[in-house]
């Protein structure tokens, strides 16, 4: 019994030393990208998208689909 306890307290230390390794390296990392391409931020560059509500009035084509007729497939 006293070997399990002992194993899970070892698993416990180095799963938080391998979890803060991986946090330095993550920080190192993402410095190194601030500093090659700046901290991003604000708004989008570029004209906001275009929201399509309806497909077919923008192709100006009918749909393919049969239509449903909500009331009748109640």
């Amino acid at each position: 019994m006293a070997g399990l306890v002992i194993l899970t307290v070892v698993i416990a230390v180095l799963t938080a030393i391998i979890t803060l390794i991986w946090w330095k390296v993550g920080d190192q990392w993402a410095d190194d990208e601030y500093k090659k391409f700046g901290h991003g931020g604000g708004a989008p560059k570029g004209p906001p998208p275009e929201v399509i509500k309806d497909f077919n009035a923008i192709s100006g084509t009918e749909s393919s689909a049969p239509k449903v007729d909500d009331e009748k497939a109640e």
